[in-house]
């Protein structure tokens, strides 16, 4: 398996060849997803003192339960599967987090919180968003980048052409 620095360097020298041959849509999503995946929702997150979850500095805590469910190189290791597991696992945190902060802001004001409506109209023009598409599919690469990235280096290992 390839060190955390060694993943890094790659993931950043394949994301111009990227840019060139895939002319994203949505340049600055395409690049904020690759770039948020390569340094923060990489596969090697089930793993506690990986780089990545270093990278999330106080916020690093939300990752253990995470690392507890999944195994190293397990499912959060397939292409696309990883991303949306990530995806769903920080949505499920922070909503609980969110629930949470509305019943403390409701304790404190209880009418602060009759303003907010989010209609499913709103959220699905977000998802739909050509950016939030651009960012997925940036996140979805750079995860693929890493994955490959592993199986090289593995295999090169095995073969004894790098110690």
């Amino acid at each position: 398996m390839a060190a955390g620095r060694t993943h890094d360097i790659v993931n950043l020298s394949f994301l111009p060849v990227a840019v060139y041959y895939l002319q994203p849509e949505n340049f600055s999503g395409f690049v904020s997803g690759y770039i948020v995946g390569t340094f923060f929702l990489s596969p090697d997150n089930d793993i506690y003192h990986s780089r990545p979850n270093r990278r999330w500095k106080l916020l690093r805590f939300i990752w253990i339960p995470y690392t507890k469910i999944f195994s190293h190189r397990g499912i959060s290791h397939l292409p696309v599967v990883g991303s949306a597991l990530k995806i769903l696992y920080l949505l499920a945190v922070f909503s609980v987090l969110l629930v949470f902060l509305a019943g403390i802001l409701y304790f404190v004001e209880p009418d602060l919180l009759n303003g907010i409506d989010i209609s499913l109209k709103q959220m699905l023009f977000y998802v739909k968003h050509p950016f939030t598409v651009s960012f997925i599919i940036g996140l979805v690469l750079s995860e693929i980048v890493h994955i490959v990235t592993d199986m090289v280096y593995s295999t090169a290992k095995r073969l004894k052409l790098i110690r």
